[in-house]
């Protein structure tokens, strides 16, 4: 070969390689490309290059490429070789391993390449040819480490974009849209309405006694109801309307274009509201328990004459989903499990209700409350006891009955410190007056516990700790609770009230037979009574129907060795319906009213 033509032929192999390096920003497929084509022209068997990498211990930590430079004798001297090289000054080194060759050379900055041949070495010419070469390679690296590097932090940023975005619009725990991408979804909605002359819905659905389960069985067994319930909800509704997530246990449908005039509106919003109940007819099964919920659910129809053309979009929406929360709450403290549809007259009762919450503040700051009881009798009419009822009168608003405050007190969570404030009142009383059970003037005086407060982790222990303050007889008190709470959570209700009956206080289950009890739970609550519901008391002369479920509760009662107390009797044809019933004790107008504290400790003196 002449001089030229070797000459040109080392000017063609550099060229050549030059050529295909820094052919694709990704750095394994551009060191790919190239060792591909210095293996094809340079005749190789091998050819890797090397990463520099922090060395720990012996461990063959380099990096390597291609990836499957696998570990075994030669490799492991190769990878040894290297490490070794790059702690040297000098830019190529040579071994021969057997029939092998191996050349390294240094890519600045980034590493080593090593370059294997069999049998014939590489000439030195070409070997110095080639040195220029990985300073272009070593530029081209970091190129594409930077291109790396600018494409991670792109990724990151949107990866963090993209979280913010949920966090700012998605409710974490079911992935639902949340009350701030409710509120855009809406006034979109509210302006294509206007454009297109069709109805649309805003539903606002309240899980029915969350927080009771949410209290008793624990936040893990919340969080799966929430996303249980959330994902039925959704096979109740079409793929373009919007379902939110806008409190702990509250929900905000939109459903859009049902129906051109408002009776196919409703009728549409209604057969979505039915399918919704029919979700918690059944107990709702999860990973560890059962639980039955229902849903309370209010429902707003738009275009609607109460929303002003003066008010701008935003303020559209929020008065929507106000008048929904408004039906929502009526149908919730009304009898709970349905649906109501907004109407007009009903905001002015939500105002009265925003007035009460705001002055029962006041009320429990300032002591403003007073206590009633309502003596209880035997068949004979002989007063054996009293229950202890809260009366609120209050400057502004007047008076205000319980079925008005409790409600909202339950909800606002003012019940808890209501209902000690009952507690202590009463034990006050009994305090001032133990002659009266001393002398058997009365077996005890019962009151009411809240669901709430009958949730509270510390019950027992502010139970135990408000009576032992006015060191009474814990027998003098009877603790009233309804079946609802007793039934919500029956392990945990168990739990509660053998805690309590260790210290000889006692249960009555108010509202029996309302509705949520089972007959195959109540032999083991530990209770001392039951007290029939007023609804089956009402005109009892005149119902068969109720004759057979009364004495039917009566006899149950007298098998469980159970005290049977009937409430709402208030005339005479009630009375003497269960004169021959052996209850042991009446309540009623019949009898007496609630009366105030000094009319009934004047009452109970009275008796010899």
């Amino acid at each position: 070969m002449t001089e030229m033509s070797r000459t040109l032929q080392i000017i063609s192999i550099q060229h050549e390689l030059a050529m295909h390096i820094g052919l694709d920003l990704n750095l394994d497929k551009m060191l790919q490309l190239f060792l591909d084509r210095a293996k094809k022209r340079l005749s190789l068997r091998r050819a890797v290059v090397f990463k520099e990498a922090p060395r720990a211990g012996k461990e063959n930590d380099l990096l390597c490429y291609p990836y499957d430079h696998r570990s075994d004798e030669v490799n492991d001297w190769l990878v040894e070789q290297v490490y070794q090289f790059n702690q040297l000054d000098m830019m190529t080194f040579c071994h021969k391993k057997g029939q092998s060759f191996f050349y390294l050379f240094k890519i600045p900055h980034f590493g080593a390449i090593s370059f294997e041949r069999r049998i014939q070495p590489i000439d030195d010419i070409v070997l110095h040819a080639l040195l220029p070469l990985f300073e272009r390679l070593a530029v081209s690296c970091q190129a594409c480490l930077e291109h790396q590097k600018l494409v991670d932090e792109i990724k990151n940023r949107k990866a963090i974009e993209e979280q913010l975005r949920r966090q700012t619009y998605q409710d974490v725990l079911t992935g639902l849209p949340n009350r701030k991408m409710l509120s855009i979804n809406l006034q979109s909605l509210l302006i294509n309405v206007q454009q297109r002359g069709q109805f649309g819905a805003v539903f606002f659905i309240d899980l029915d006694r969350f927080k009771l389960i949410n209290d008793t069985s624990g936040h893990s067994v919340g969080d799966e109801l929430l996303i249980n319930i959330t994902s039925q909800l959704k096979t109740c509704i079409r793929r373009d309307d919007t379902l939110a997530r806008v409190g702990g246990d509250e929900f905000i449908l939109l459903l859009s274009n049902i129906g051109s005039d408002e009776q196919s509106a409703v009728t549409r919003a209604t057969k979505v509201a039915d399918k919704m109940l029919d979700i918690t007819r059944e107990s709702i099964e999860l990973s560890h328990c059962s639980v039955y919920t229902s849903f309370s659910i209010g429902i707003a129809l738009f275009p609607s004459p109460e929303l002003s053309a003066n008010l701008t979009i935003g303020e559209q929406a929020k008065h929507l989903i106000k008048h929904a929360d408004v039906a929502m709450y009526k149908i919730k403290h009304t009898s709970r499990n349905g649906y109501m549809f907004y109407r007009q007259e009903l905001q002015v009762m939500s105002a009265f209700r925003s007035s009460v919450e705001q002055r029962l503040h006041i009320a429990l700051r300032e002591q403003l409350f007073s206590l009633y009881f309502q003596p209880l009798v035997d068949v004979d009419g002989k007063v054996v006891a009293a229950e202890a009822l809260i009366r609120w009168h209050d400057e502004t608003l007047g008076w205000v009955g319980p079925q008005d405050f409790i409600p909202v007190a339950e909800e606002s969570g003012l019940i808890v410190d209501i209902g000690l404030w009952v507690l202590r009142h009463t034990c006050e009383l009994i305090a001032q007056n133990r002659d009266w059970f001393d002398r058997g003037k009365l077996r005890y005086i019962s009151v009411n516990i809240s669901p709430r407060q009958f949730s509270q982790a510390h019950f027992v222990e502010q139970i135990l700790a408000v009576i032992d303050e006015y060191n009474i007889s814990h027998s003098y008190l009877l603790l009233e609770i309804t079946e609802g709470v007793a039934m919500e959570n029956i392990t945990t209700a168990i739990s509660i009230m053998n805690a309590l009956a260790a210290h000889n206080l006692h249960f009555m289950l108010d509202d029996f037979g309302s509705g949520y009890s089972s007959l195959s739970y109540l032999h083991k609550l530990p209770l001392k009574s039951v007290k029939i519901d007023r609804s089956f008391v009402a005109k009892i002369d005149q119902s068969a129907d109720n004759q057979v479920i009364v004495e039917a509760i009566i006899y149950i009662s007298r098998h469980f060795s159970l005290e049977c107390v009937v409430e709402g009797v208030e005339t005479l044809e009630e009375r003497a319906y269960f004169s021959d019933k052996g209850v042991a004790a009446i309540q009623g107008f019949h009898f007496f009213k609630p009366q105030p504290e000094s009319a009934f400790v004047a009452l109970i003196n009275a008796i010899h």
